[in-house]
């Protein structure tokens, strides 16, 4: 865990000019993301529906709160890609939810690691963002240490599902 966090110190390279609030606000974001992963790993006995309807919910309520602090009316064009994207965020969602509950965290959380690939390969097709070697080496750190965590957990549950009874 420790790797993968100084994975994130590379790749970052945190300094007084990086603390902006749209950094802060990314942090945040993460902060947010790991604790509805592991909400819904401790709730994967609900039914769908009821989970997927309290995310919702959920997001409706902070939307709500927050929307009037700097609301920018959406054109028609907008809206064609707000809700697209909409579309995609549900999508997105019931898989995630759907395979905690399926497959313990250790199997399914190293599928995730693809984020790091599909943030680069958009971020360049659709931005023109090209990450500096700081970045990839930090990924891939990143990428390792979760991989290895993944393998451990592997051998271990291996080992004791072979192992003799006391």
């Amino acid at each position: 865990m420790l790797v993968g966090f100084a994975g994130v110190i590379i790749a970052l390279r945190p300094s007084a000019a990086t603390l902006t609030l749209p950094a802060l606000i990314a942090l945040g974001g993460s902060i947010f993301y790991a604790l509805l992963m592991i909400t819904t790993r401790l709730v994967k006995e609900t039914d769908d529906i009821v989970l997927m309807s309290s995310q919702f919910l959920g997001t409706f309520i902070f939307g709500a709160v927050a929307a009037p602090l700097s609301w920018v009316t959406p054109t028609a064009y907008d809206m064609i890609f707000l809700s697209g994207f909409g579309a995609i965020s549900i999508a997105a969602l019931f898989c995630i939810n759907r395979s905690l509950k399926l497959a313990p965290a250790s199997v399914v959380v190293p599928y995730q690691y693809t984020l790091i690939l599909w943030g680069v390969l958009f971020g360049w097709r659709f931005f023109g963002a090209v990450p500096d070697v700081f970045t990839l080496a930090g990924a891939a750190i990143i990428v390792a240490a979760g991989l290895y965590i993944f393998w451990r957990e592997q051998v271990t549950t291996r080992e004791t599902s072979f192992a003799p009874p006391p």
